[in-house]
C-alpha cells in the first residue's frame, strides 16, 4: 500500500488557508534535486487549489562594501522581485555554468524564472513603503518559540563579520558601510527587507570573483542553496504567483551561518506572514 511520506501542516493566516511542508533536501546531487522537485509536485497534486507559492528559508546575502542603502546584512530578508533596471522581469535566476571569456568578462548559462502574476511582489513593495507588520510578527514568533530549543533571537552584532575575498583563499575583515547623507540608520529600528532577484547555482554561489560578478549581472542581493528543481515544479504546475523569501544567515548561500540560521528563518517567516495577511481575501 502506498503511504504519503511528507508531513503537511494546515492552518490559517488572515483570510487565507495555508499548507506548508519542509523540503527533504536541497543541492545539486541527483537525489537532492529529485527529492525537492518531487516533494513540491506531490504537494501541488494533493492540494490542487493552491494558488500562491512561497519558498521560505535562509540564504546568503550579497553585501555592498560602500553603499549602506544597497548593503545586505545578516538578519535582513530578501524578497525575490524583478530588478527595476532590467527588461527581463525574472525574480529568480539559476546559473548552470559560468566561464571567463576572452574579453575578461563572464559568459553565463542560466535558467530564469518569473511569475505570470506579480501580486506577491507588489504587496511586498507596498509593505516596505509603509509601517510593516513583519516587525510585530518577529516579536510574536519569539514569544511563541520561547522554550523551543535553539537561539531564535538575533545574535550579537559583533558576530556579523564582513570579509573581502582577496584571492588565493585569503580574506580580510572590513567594516560595514555606514549611512551617509540622508540615509536612515536602521540599526535597531526593525527588520530590513530588500526586494531584488534571488540567485542560485554552485558555479557562482561560492565566494570569489564569480559570485560578485553574477550578483551584479543579475542584480541579485541573495543566493540560496539551489531551488531550481522546486521552481521547475511550480512553473510546470502552472502556478502563476510565486515568491522566494530568504532570511540572510551568511554571505554565501545560507548553508554555513549556523549561528544566524534560526533568527534568519524566523525573519523570513515573518515577512511571508505579513504578505499573506495583506493579500486580498479569496473569492471562493
Amino acid at each position: 500500500m502506498y503511504r504519503e511520506s511528507n508531513v503537511y501542516t494546515l492552518g490559517t493566516i488572515g483570510n487565507h488557508r495555508v499548507v506548508t511542508t519542509k523540503l527533504p533536501s536541497v543541492g545539486r546531487t541527483r537525489e537532492a534535486m529529485t527529492a525537492a522537485g518531487n516533494t513540491t509536485t506531490r504537494l501541488l497534486g494533493i492540494f490542487q487549489k493552491v494558488e500562491y507559492v512561497f519558498l521560505v528559508g535562509v540564504g546568503g546575502g550579497v553585501p555592498h562594501y560602500t553603499d549602506y542603502a544597497r548593503h545586505v546584512r545578516l538578519g535582513d530578508v530578501v524578497v525575490s522581485s524583478p530588478a527595476p533596471d532590467l527588461p527581463d522581469k525574472y525574480v529568480y535566476i539559476f546559473c548552470e555554468k559560468a566561464e571567463k571569456n576572452a574579453k575578461g568578462g563572464w559568459d553565463y548559462e542560466v535558467k530564469p524564472y518569473k511569475p505570470a502574476d506579480f501580486l506577491l511582489q507588489d504587496i511586498a513593495l507596498r509593505l516596505s513603503n509603509a509601517k510593516p507588520l513583519w516587525d510585530a510578527f518577529v516579536r510574536e514568533g519569539l514569544e511563541r518559540l520561547r522554550g523551543v530549543p535553539g537561539r531564535w533571537e538575533a545574535p550579537e552584532g559583533a558576530t556579523d563579520r564582513l570579509c573581502v575575498d582577496i584571492g588565493e583563499g585569503a580574506f580580510i575583515e572590513v567594516s560595514h558601510p555606514a549611512p551617509q547623507g540622508d540615509q536612515v540608520d536602521r540599526a535597531g529600528g526593525g527588520l530590513r527587507v530588500h526586494l531584488s532577484p534571488v540567485a542560485g547555482g554552485r558555479a557562482v554561489s561560492g565566494s570569489g570573483e564569480a559570485r560578485a560578478a553574477f550578483a551584479a549581472h543579475a542584480r541579485a542581493l541573495a543566493y540560496d542553496c539551489e531551488l531550481d528543481a522546486v521552481l521547475d515544479s511550480v512553473v510546470g504546475n502552472r502556478k502563476d504567483c510565486f515568491v522566494s523569501i530568504r532570511g540572510i544567515s551568511d554571505y554565501r548561500d545560507g548553508t554555513r551561518g549556523k549561528d544566524w540560521q534560526p533568527h534568519a528563518a524566523l525573519a523570513a517567516a515573518a515577512v511571508m506572514k505579513a504578505i499573506v495577511a495583506a493579500m486580498p481575501p479569496p473569492t471562493d
